[in-house]
């Protein structure tokens, strides 16, 4: 049986982000987080150290929005 919510590479598929699901990644105390809600995309960051949002976007299509949250966590990086 086909997994709705991983696909090939481990990542959740819109199915499972629309859902409520979240992939969130942490570096240094600083979160990078995906999700999605009502057909949008959502890619935030925060500073904990500061606690300060470093940023806030949103996405009509998963696809832009996976390339802001992995270029997001290479920046924590």
């Amino acid at each position: 049986m086909k997994d709705k919510f991983k696909t090939k590479q481990g990542y959740l598929t819109p199915y499972a982000l629309l859902c409520g699901y979240m992939e969130q990644t942490e570096v240094e105390n600083k979160r990078v987080t995906l999700w999605g809600e009502c057909g949008v995309y959502h890619v935030r960051s925060h500073d904990f150290n500061s606690h300060s949002r470093i940023f806030w976007n949103t996405y009509e299509t998963l696809t832009t929005a996976r390339k802001a949250y992995k270029q997001a966590i290479k920046e924590l990086a």
